[in-house]
């Protein structure tokens, strides 16, 4: 039964406090009805109400402006979509090792997904709308990673193949469906992480040279982030007993989050290149939108970039993170005992490149 309290704690959770909403509503997901009532129509249905209602403040830079005829379809593509993704996902699980649910897939897809319906919602919002809506629907496939060992128990060894071979299907799924159905169904309503950028993308396309290198370009860099996360998800690392931080463990963390700090600056100044473009009236290509996946995602606040920088070099993620709590603490505290006072005093000796980082 719909419960809109209910409903809009579950949204806020799965927007500010993701995992701890997850783990809360595991036991629940079990009934997908239950889910289809509480979580997934409303959200589809409130995200084309609310662009239906932006579009008022008139269309964005690509004239994309909802219509009442639309934003019905963009319901109905909605619910497809959302099924078509679940049945994706939680039958390619249980072909992995992990479990074959639709019900269960249908909660961790919607859940991870809530970004993207808030991205769809603020779609039609005047030149940025389109940035937002592509920035929230990636946002929300990297949080789809993140739920899918909670939710439908992919083993470790096997997630990074799974959640590729998912998200090619998917997004495959979508541009066969928009094919069928017509462009316009697909692009403004399907859902709005696989769903939404198989509509720009596929209506860039006809406009690009470029289509087949986009393409790898696109499915690349998600398949790298994957990679990536699952690679850093298995570093392991024992701190010393002492649990001090050493001078060559500082400097190195000085170096990787001054590069993070300058790749995340040249990304965003391809982001601003970009939304000059659409201003001007442009349509971004698939090779455009295939290279900027990175520098959109970390924009969303996402920490891919330093990962890549730190395992890229033979880094240990898990010590890069053991290295950088160790020196925050030590900031908040000072000298409560031997081990903070010692890494006080080299976060001390380096504060003018560690306190960006560090003290905040």
């Amino acid at each position: 039964m719909f419960d809109p309290a209910r409903t809009l704690q579950l949204v806020k959770g799965a927007l500010f406090d993701p995992e701890a909403t997850w783990r809360a509503y595991l036991g629940e997901a079990g009934d997908w009805k239950k889910t289809a009532l509480l979580l997934t129509g409303p959200l589809i249905v409130a995200a084309a109400i609310v662009a239906y209602l932006l579009g008022f403040l008139g269309g964005g830079p690509f004239g994309f402006r909802p219509t009442l005829v639309s934003t019905l379809l963009g319901i109905v593509s909605g619910a497809i979509a959302i099924v078509v993704v679940t049945l994706i996902f939680s039958g390619l699980a249980g072909a992995f090792g992990g479990k074959h649910n639709f019900a269960l897939g249908l909660a961790a897809t919607t859940l991870a997904f809530v970004p993207g319906y808030v991205g769809q919602a603020l779609s039609s919002v005047p030149w940025i709308g389109w940035l937002l809506s592509l920035g929230l629907a990636i946002y929300a496939l990297v949080l789809l990673w993140r739920i899918i060992p909670i939710y439908l128990e992919v083993p470790a060894g096997k997630r990074a193949a799974h959640y590729i071979v998912s998200l090619i299907v998917s997004i495959v799924a979508m541009l066969v469906i928009s094919a069928v159905v017509g462009g316009g169904m697909l692009g403004r309503g399907m859902n709005p992480g696989f769903g939404g950028m198989a509509g720009r993308t596929g209506a860039s396309s006809s406009a690009s040279s470029g289509t087949s290198s986009g393409a790898t370009g696109l499915f690349g860099g998600l398949a790298r982030q994957g990679e990536l996360m699952s690679a850093a998800e298995e570093d392991r690392y024992d701190p010393p007993g002492s649990g001090e931080v050493s001078e060559a463990q500082v400097e190195e963390l000085i170096r990787v989050m001054q590069r993070t700090r300058e790749a995340v600056a040249e990304r965003q100044a391809r982001l601003e290149e970009m939304s000059k473009r659409a201003d001007q009236g442009e349509r971004p290509s698939l090779s455009d939108l295939g290279a900027i996946v990175s520098g959109v995602t970390q924009a969303a606040g996402l920490g891919t970039v330093e990962i890549e920088i730190v395992k890229s070099a033979g880094g240990n993620w898990a010590e890069h993170q053991w290295v950088k709590e160790s020196l925050r603490n030590a900031w908040l505290q000072k000298d409560i005992n031997d081990t903070i006072a010692h890494n006080y005093a080299l976060y001390q000796e380096h504060e003018d490149e560690l306190a960006e980082f560090i003290a905040q």
